[in-house]
């Protein structure tokens, strides 16, 4: 992975439509990380609900009524986070889309005056 300095040092050598180029190429490509990462941060939350109401209760459990309750309570926890990462990631899409969407009509502008 390159350090920002050499970064910054390449990027001063590249002609101005190649490095605006590369800055599209990746906001497209951090929105798509992103999307994908609170993607997996929901998968992660929404097995933890799963996982939680699935434990049998013990035999032994002092109040299986309140133990089921402490159960529902973490899964609506889980649950809720699961369904904010979801929110997360289809904003990411979103930004994904619209960069995507204003990358093809400039190209598609570009291309008109090119010929």
């Amino acid at each position: 992975m390159k350090s920002f300095d050499t970064f910054i040092n390449d990027a001063e050598s590249l002609n101005e439509r190649s490095f605006q180029s590369l800055l599209k190429t990746g906001s497209v490509l951090t929105a798509a990380r992103a999307s994908k990462r609170y993607g997996d941060a929901a998968v992660k939350e929404l097995q933890k609900v799963s996982s939680t109401l699935d434990k049998p209760i013990p035999n032994n459990a002092k109040d299986p009524k309140e133990e089921r309750l402490e159960r529902i309570e973490k899964s609506l926890l889980a649950l809720s986070q699961g369904m904010i990462s979801m929110r997360f990631q289809l904003g990411s899409i979103t930004a994904l889309a619209t960069s995507a969407a204003l990358l093809a009509d400039k190209n598609s502008k570009q291309h008109k005056i090119k010929h």
